[in-house]
């Protein structure tokens, strides 16, 4: 029997292939776990720049944008409704009349550079700039008409009241309607960012996982080649290149979760959060205008009460058939807009909305010249405290807004400085230790 041996050069080929795979593979494993790291933080970053950056804040600027314009409006009847013997105040709520206008100019020039990128915004907000302008016109003749009838604190004469009607008309039907749409339309890409990221993080983190695993596999793979075939313990660059590995496969997931958390942190606590309570302020200085323009407008008292009933569900959901049924039934477990507030915000909000109704059901018993007095004076300041409330609270879920956002892009900013470097450093590790075995069969 010939035993025929295998030559040293063919074995010196097939150990340095074997050395050359192992390390290949290696380095192929490292790439793959860098990408997939990178590939999730992309995605999250996008989300994170939807919703903090683009998206995000145009949503909560429309929906600014329908408070300031329903205040526009309530300061027209309001000084209409304030005769010449209030001519301080009339000037006052011109005053602020005029900063709301500017406001919201401001508001449409930032949004419509917001949606350079969407033609339907952009003729939306442009739809809004023309409406805005003709409203002003309707709403100036109304004042002009006032000015020369020259009444008392009442309703002004009945050419005013049209005049007004014209004005007011426009605004609710047309304008009003499109403000919310745009917050409709910049909150659905608002949602479609994070229902993206929610399921690419999922892709994400597994892929991750696997080839962070693959990677230390081949690590170890060939280092126990190595330590086999050469008989050496280990070797010094490998294992620093296994510790490495490791540490980006803990880095990448405690950055990617972090980053997903404040992405989270932010759309739940912060972007849904302030949005709704936006809405509910908007609403309901629409309901102090709808008290103006009830004690302002004979011809549609009803009217303007059946809306003010109606915006009062929205905002604090009772089952009723009246406005005084619905006065009369409010309690705290009330749901709607403000049915998402929790605890002791809760309780002092109802506290203050409560008294908001309970003042706005004295007015309505009151004759017209009470009631006017009564509607400047306590029901204004029943609105005022519970508009205080909600705007402290709207401040301080922007601020966790703001805060999450920043908690994401610093874990982002982090991730981008330290994951790739460490990952490099890894592989030109596989490389120092390899390349020093390959040697010797040369």
């Amino acid at each position: 029997m010939t035993v025929t041996a295998t030559p040293p050069a063919r074995r010196e080929r097939s150990v340095s292939g074997r050395v050359r795979a192992l390390a290949g593979l290696a380095l192929l494993t490292l790439t793959l776990l860098l990408a997939a790291i990178l590939a999730g933080a992309a995605g999250t970053g996008s989300s994170l720049r939807a919703i903090g950056h683009d998206a995000g804040p145009q949503v909560l600027a429309t929906a600014g944008l329908y408070r300031q314009m329903s205040e526009m409006d309530a300061l027209v009847a309001e000084t209409l409704l304030l005769g010449r013997e209030y001519g301080p105040q009339q000037q006052a709520d011109l005053t602020t009349y005029d900063q709301r206008r500017l406001e919201i100019s401001e508001s449409l020039l930032r949004m419509y550079r917001l949606a350079l990128d969407n033609p339907v915004e952009q003729r939306t907000v442009e739809s809004l700039i023309e409406g805005l302008g003709r409203y002003e016109r309707l709403a100036a003749r109304a004042r002009l008409l006032d000015a020369q009838s020259r009444h008392t604190a009442g309703r002004p004469p009945d050419d005013v009241v049209e005049a007004y009607q014209a004005a007011t008309d426009l605004m609710h039907r047309e304008l009003l309607p499109k403000a919310y749409n745009l917050t409709l339309e910049t909150g659905t890409i608002v949602r479609r960012a994070h229902d993206a990221e929610r399921s690419a993080t999922s892709l994400a983190r597994i892929a991750v996982i696997v080839t962070g695993l693959l990677a230390l596999g081949c690590l170890l793979g060939l280092q126990t080649y190595l330590a086999g075939r050469f008989r050496r313990v280990f070797a010094p660059a490998l294992v620093v290149a296994t510790v490495l590995t490791a540490t980006g496969l803990v880095a990448g997931l405690v950055l990617l979760d972090r980053q997903s958390q404040a992405l989270e942190e932010a759309k739940r606590r912060g972007f849904d959060s302030v949005l709704t309570l936006t809405r509910a302020r908007a609403i309901s200085k629409s309901m102090y205008g709808d008290q103006s323009r009830y004690l302002l407008d004979r011809f549609r008292k009803d009217t303007y009460e059946h809306t003010f009933l109606d915006k009062s569900r929205t905002i604090a959901a009772v089952e009723s058939t009246s406005l005084p049924d619905y006065q009369s039934k409010l309690r705290a477990n009330f749901q709607g807009l403000l049915g998402s507030v929790t605890g002791r915000d809760r309780d002092r909000l109802f506290a203050v909305y409560q008294g908001f109704q309970q003042a706005d059901a004295r007015m309505r018993t009151m004759q017209a010249e009470a009631a006017i007095k009564f509607w400047d004076g306590e029901l204004t300041e029943a609105y005022e405290s519970y508009d205080k409330v909600l705007e402290e609270l709207i401040r301080r879920h922007e601020s966790d807004f703001e805060r999450a956002i920043d908690g994401g892009d610093g874990a982002l900013e982090t991730l981008w400085r330290w994951i790739p470097a460490g990952q490099a450093a890894g592989g030109l590790l596989v490389l120092v230790g390899v390349l020093p075995r390959l040697r010797e069969y040369r």
